[in-house]
């Protein structure tokens, strides 16, 4: 639990840094997101296999280098993107989602076997835990406590706190590996969440977690009573975006509306609103749009918040890993569920925003 929620915005030790490796021009390199200081272990992302620094890989101008005769697994984008439509219409037969093919913005299409099989991606990725002395530069999640008095006062005293999630798939924890039964086994990031707030003000957290996959405000909005008010919450997570694919003040709107309800439904009940994660920034095509107007939520949710309403700002650091990160190092899906390293620093940024 420690070393899973360490926030990887305070440097030092980097715990199990995911890193795909996709060779590209003869070369199989990923990038580092602090300057490495230290390696300390490098294993496959399912923890079975470690590797060698020297035999398998070497740290070269920031990222982490294949041998020639390395080890560890390699990919070329071919095992994660199609080269035209007719391999992927060919590639989708086999498939029982309802949607697809999807165009990437590089007239590519997204090999979609991956969607309930992280495997196929996070097979190609290796975890590297390592220290630097590098600071981090990005974006560092704010405290909510001073607008969540309810909630900060429960803790002080260590007295049950009833927490409702509602949002959607990535709330309800695709693509954490625990979800899956796969090794390494993390835990969905909402249980996270709950072990590390218990741990760090020794009272119990009731989790409810009513999320369900493929939904967006609109559907939240006409079941909130069930879902959210019936509980009578102290605390509720609003976890709804990705799936809007609307301009930012359209969103806003939509979530205000949400705001009044719960507060109508449950008025003691504190609430934070989560800036959803970002999907594959290649993915802004016709007809999905799986990359909208998603990168705006953290600006338009912001406004939002006052006494009683926080902000966990998770898109925030996520664009900050990004200006050093690749998607397809941080994505068990590759259109838009994060993998067990992204999923932790989600749990990550909500610690902070409780915790101070």
């Amino acid at each position: 639990m420690k070393e899973w929620m360490r926030p990887v915005w305070d440097g030092g030790e980097v715990f199990r840094e995911t890193m795909a490796m996709v060779e590209e021009n003869g070369i199989c390199a990923a990038p580092f997101l602090y300057e490495p200081e230290e390696i300390l272990r490098i294993e496959s992302y399912d923890g079975t296999r470690i590797y060698e620094m020297g035999r398998d890989c070497y740290v070269e101008e920031r990222k982490l280098v294949l041998t020639e005769d390395s080890r560890i697994p390699r990919a070329g984008w071919e095992n994660f993107y199609y080269g035209n439509r007719e391999e992927a219409e060919e590639g989708q037969k086999r498939l029982s989602i309802d949607f697809g093919p999807v165009e990437t913005t590089d007239a590519k299409f997204v090999h979609l076997d991956a969607i309930g099989h992280p495997e196929l991606v996070t097979g190609f990725q290796i975890a590297v835990t390592y220290r630097t002395k590098e600071r981090w530069q990005g974006t560092v999640p704010a405290s909510g406590l001073e607008v969540l008095p309810r909630f900060r006062e429960k803790a002080k005293k260590k007295e049950l706190t009833r927490l409702v999630l509602y949002g959607d798939s990535i709330s309800c924890g695709y693509d954490c590996s625990g979800m899956y039964g796969q090794k390494p086994g993390q835990p969905v990031w909402p249980l996270l969440l709950k072990d590390s707030l218990e741990a760090f003000y020794q009272m119990e957290v009731e989790l409810i977690n009513t999320s369900v996959g493929g939904m967006a405000s609109d559907w939240a909005l006409e079941h909130v009573q069930e879902n959210v008010c019936d509980y009578r919450p102290d605390l509720v997570l609003l976890g709804f975006g990705m799936n809007d694919r609307c301009p930012g003040k359209e969103y806003a709107q939509k979530t205000e509306r949400l705001i009044d309800a719960v507060r109508a439904g449950c008025p003691k009940a504190e609430i934070v609103l989560m800036a959803t994660s970002l999907p594959n920034p290649l993915v802004k095509t016709a007809p999905f749009y799986f990359w909208a107007y998603q990168d705006e939520y953290a600006d338009a949710l912001r406004k939002l918040c006052g006494p009683g309403i926080a902000l966990a700002d998770i898109q925030g650091v996520q664009k900050s890993l990004m200006q050093r990160k690749r998607y397809i190092d941080l994505t068990g899906n590759l259109l838009n569920h994060p993998n067990d390293y992204l999923a932790r620093i989600q749990a990550q940024v909500l610690d902070s925003v409780l915790r101070g």
